[in-house]
């Protein structure tokens, strides 16, 4: 039973990887066709909006509004994100995904509009 291969964690890991490849450039927003393909793969577990949802309020009582740290993320170079921000820059990344999947699925004239504004 060791050898059978995990197949959903090797996607995944494989999706991360794309993930951070992608967005680790700055201005990742002139790669729209790969995002749009990797939202598309995306796939949401509960966990994930548990953990986009506690953001998102964190972001509320900090005041910071969850469009600009999402655009930032993709436009800023890693070092300059983590250091006006103060975040894990690979959290948010994943978050920003997860926020791009989500937009995506329920209201996609403004996942349009998210990604043509650059």
């Amino acid at each position: 039973m060791n050898n059978v291969i995990d197949f959903i964690s090797i996607k995944k890991k494989k999706q991360e990887e794309q993930i951070i490849k992608l967005f680790s450039k700055a201005n990742s927003f002139k790669n729209r066709g790969q995002i749009d393909k990797l939202v598309r793969e995306k796939t949401i577990a509960v966990n994930d909006h548990k953990l986009f949802l506690a953001f998102i309020a964190y972001l509320e009582e900090k005041q910071i509004k969850p469009s600009k740290i999402f655009k930032d993320v993709l436009t800023l170079p890693k070092h300059q994100f983590e250091q006006q921000y103060e975040m894990n820059w690979y959290s948010i990344v994943q978050l920003c995904f997860t926020f791009l999947a989500i937009l995506k699925e329920n209201d996609y004239e403004q996942y349009e509009q998210f990604l043509s504004e650059h």
